[in-house]
């Protein structure tokens, strides 16, 4: 079968891409993923803890906003549940959405036990923190360089910037789309150079997998909570 070129794997992987807001206090990105059995809300969004600290600390209200049709999602604390894994810089929302709320099918979830290599080419999406683009999901690219076995992340030679936190780490394998994990940190190089102060090069970008978050809830479902009370999507773009 032919691979996918990239610009289809980010056609497949943007319809599930959102915009995930603390309201008055910034914003992340997220994926949307198929929910486990059990769930107490019909859509899960993945995305980075950091992104959405304020909002498990203090209750805030979350606002999830969808790139593929700008639909929104005003998302108090008694209409969510989140699952938090701080130590990984990770957390999934759960809430009961409108119907069709993303395409999860369009792509499929890393095996557990595997990991990609030094080499393999990952894409990333996100809302950078930048002015100019600041309504705009941007695409990067960059190949793996190392695998932390320890901490189940990935090292890769990419860029990543305020605002894409969250977003979907993926591959392309044949003709399929493989969501690998999602962003999280940014090392860059800096270098003290006597004559003009601090410079920074470009460094490596930290991606983590979501496997272990993924499990972690699967056997928090099994205590098979509440429904959460049905909500709706503003109007879009």
């Amino acid at each position: 079968m032919a691979r996918l070129e990239w610009h289809q794997a980010v056609s497949a992987m943007m319809k599930n891409v959102v915009r995930v807001s603390t309201l008055g206090d910034g914003y992340g990105s997220g994926v949307i993923v198929p929910p486990p059995k059990h769930t107490p809300g019909n859509c899960c969004v993945l995305t980075a803890y950091h992104a959405i600290q304020r909002a498990i600390e203090t209750g805030a209200t979350l606002e999830i906003e969808l790139a593929a049709s700008g639909e929104k999602i005003s998302l108090p604390s008694l209409v969510r549940t989140i699952f938090p894994a701080q130590e990984r810089d990770q957390a999934i929302i759960l809430f009961n959405g409108p119907a069709q709320f993303g395409t999860p099918s369009g792509y499929k979830f890393l095996s557990v036990n595997r990991h990609y290599v030094p080499g393999v080419e990952f894409g990333w999406l996100g809302y950078p923190a930048l002015e100019i683009a600041k309504d705009t999901v941007c695409f990067l690219h960059g190949k793996v360089s190392a695998y932390l076995e320890n901490i189940e992340a990935y090292l890769v030679d990419g860029s990543s910037i305020h605002g894409v936190s969250g977003g979907p780490v993926f591959c392309c394998e044949e003709d399929e789309v493989v969501l690998a994990g999602i962003v999280t940190n940014y090392f860059p190089n800096q270098i003290a150079i006597q004559s003009s102060g601090t410079q920074t090069w470009p460094s490596l970008a930290m991606f983590r997998t979501i496997n272990p978050l993924m499990k972690l809830y699967a056997q928090e479902n099994k205590k098979k909570p509440e429904q959460l009370p049905q909500i709706t999507a503003t109007s879009g773009k």
